[in-house]
């Protein structure tokens, strides 16, 4: 992950599938179309596009499909309050 620039948001994860989840923010909400990236735990970075905005939460869609020990790795990070932090993808 990228350590030269700082997070967008600290985001927990809900509803995960191999191709996507929905994040709950807890900060100015990112638009439509905007691409993201997180890693969890080590694991090797995700990117993917937020796809619908809603109040508090987006749908995000994982450029690639992730595995379900991911998916698990994600869900149990996402627990309590040390969420997830995700960060700009430029030039994609």
């Amino acid at each position: 992950m990228p350590c030269e620039q700082s997070a967008y948001a600290s985001v927990g994860a809900r509803h995960v599938s191999a191709e996507g989840c929905q994040f709950v923010v807890e900060r100015e909400m990112p638009a439509k179309g905007e691409r993201f990236a997180f890693h969890v735990d080590g694991r090797v970075a995700v990117t993917g596009t937020v796809r619908w905005v809603v109040s508090d939460r987006i749908g995000f869609a994982f450029d690639r499909l992730i595995d379900r020990e991911m998916q698990t790795a994600l869900l149990a990070r996402s627990q309590g309050f040390r969420g997830i932090e995700i960060y700009p993808v430029s030039g994609a």
